[in-house]
């Protein structure tokens, strides 16, 4: 490989993304200036984005990415707050949590240290992108790039070619160049890097996928306060039920429901329907206050059919001058809410990267996210095949049996709260990125599903005892 130029005068990011705006604020600590172009028109306030679907739907901030997002941003979560967003400190009692058909039983108070914010998408991304706005040598800029301009001779790519502006005469129809030292590809899931990879005589990166099937529906809505106490509310697919839902109250004093369906299951689309969905999965006291729900807006729609993990580490040979980052490398299952928390620690890997001696920045950083990237594709992986229907490729023999022993693992959660606590910590990628259990902990959800057994089968013996006839003395 080719390694990056010592040159750092200059770096482009395509897309003002959350990803592109990270992997921004992190580049202008070691280049001179730094360049987003971005095709949509970005709004001065919180607001939804034409091209950004998904942000629509409900988006969750787990808790190491508050933290990771906070370091890159000092003073970010404090501002949120400021704003409205609520902040979940360590009671129980703000979160329920059901996973793959076990509500957990988090019924203590959590360690001090779990904190969770629960800003909207387009809240979060507007409090990152005028953070990077304020940078001096960062500045954003409206224009599509058509695609990197890649030297044979140099293998390296060294710019940009934007496509011309509206309104263009003909003679400046042409795509205009742009010099770069680093182009950072941030254009998400339609990312076109494997097809310039092909063009530019290099191979495209083998790709882990799981055929997953999301189907999405969303509605905003408002009820009189007091109504709810949680704040995050989460009941997720199973093998046995296909729909799940998923509410998060905002900083402006909405809801935002969202029911999902796997397998290519068809979640309903009007607010009743999602109101049926939520008497059939959450406790009574849910459907109470959302009989009392007044809808703000129309529904919004979405279609994820595939979970995709670009394994750029894999190649041998790849061009220096460009670096892929977020879902361009990985787009992970929504459901499970850890998309952001995900891209905030590959901002994490490209400030290693660059901090990094041995100058393939390229190898290096594909070789970081591929560390931060395996523990959770895998566990995602595992629990879709395993417990919502999907199909991975490869798809190793091992993934069902797993899925199995933590569906045992989960259904001891229930009324476990230390097991549950570990689950929640975990899935919030707060203390590993890696969601195997420890010896410790397996032997108790051991004994306590054995427990439960040695009830049930007592409490069966008892019945049958009852139903016995009672026979008369001869």
């Amino acid at each position: 490989m080719v390694g990056s130029a010592a040159s750092k005068n200059h770096a482009v990011v395509i897309g003002a993304s959350i990803a592109g705006l990270c992997a921004a604020r992190v580049l202008s600590d070691f280049y001179s200036k730094v360049t987003i172009f971005e095709r949509d028109t970005l709004p001065s306030t919180p607001a939804n984005r034409a091209t950004v679907p998904q942000d629509r739907h409900l988006h969750m901030l787990m808790a190491r990415g508050a933290n990771e997002f906070e370091s890159l941003f000092p003073g970010l979560l404090d501002d949120m707050v400021a704003a409205g967003v609520p902040r979940l400190e360590n009671r129980p009692d703000c979160i329920h949590l059901g996973a793959a058909g076990h509500v957990l039983g988090t019924g203590h108070t959590l360690r001090d240290e779990f904190t969770a914010y629960v800003p909207s998408r387009p809240h979060l991304e507007w409090q990152i992108r005028r953070r990077v706005l304020d940078i001096d040598n960062v500045q954003i800029v409206q224009r599509p790039v058509a695609e990197p301009r890649f030297e044979p001779a140099l293998e390296r790519v060294t710019g940009v070619l934007l496509n011309p502006e509206p309104g263009a005469t003909p003679d400046q129809a042409s795509p205009e160049f742009v010099a770069a030292d680093l182009v950072v590809d941030a254009a998400g899931r339609g990312t076109r890097l494997p097809v310039w990879l092909t063009q530019w005589g290099y191979h495209r990166a083998p790709e882990a996928t799981v055929d997953i099937g999301i189907n999405y529906a969303t509605h905003q809505f408002r009820i009189p306060e007091g109504l709810i106490r949680e704040k995050v509310v989460v009941a997720g697919a199973s093998h046995d039920q296909s729909l799940g839902m998923g509410m998060l109250f905002y900083e402006d004093g909405t809801w935002v429901l969202t029911t999902f369906g796997v397998a290519n299951a068809k979640p309903p689309r009007t607010f009743p329907e999602m109101i049926a969905l939520a008497k059939q999965l959450l406790p009574e006291h849910f459907h109470a206050a959302l009989s009392r729900a007044e809808p703000v807006g129309e529904p919004s729609y979405h279609a994820f059919p595939v979970s995709r993990w670009r394994r750029y580490h894999k190649l041998d040979r790849f061009p220096a001058g460009i670096i892929p980052i977020g879902d361009a490398v990985a787009s992970f299952n929504p459901t499970f809410g850890q998309g952001m928390t995900m891209t905030s620690l590959q901002a994490g890997n490209l400030r290693r990267a660059l901090e990094a001696p041995d100058g393939d920045l390229a190898a290096t950083l594909n070789r970081f996210t591929a560390k931060t990237t395996f523990p959770v594709w895998m566990m995602n992986a595992i629990g879709d095949v395993a417990l919502h229907h999907a199909t991975g490729h490869p798809e190793p023999r091992w993934w069902r049996p797993v899925g199995s022993l933590f569906d045992q693992f989960l259904g001891a959660a229930e009324t476990e709260p230390v097991l549950a606590e570990w689950f929640l910590r975990r899935f919030s990628l707060l203390d590993s990125l890696y969601m195997v259990p420890p010896a410790k902990l397996v032997g108790r959800t051991i004994a306590h599903n054995m427990r439960l057994w040695m009830q049930e089968r007592r409490e069966l013996r008892g019945r049958s005892k009852e139903n016995q006839p009672v026979t008369s003395p001869r």
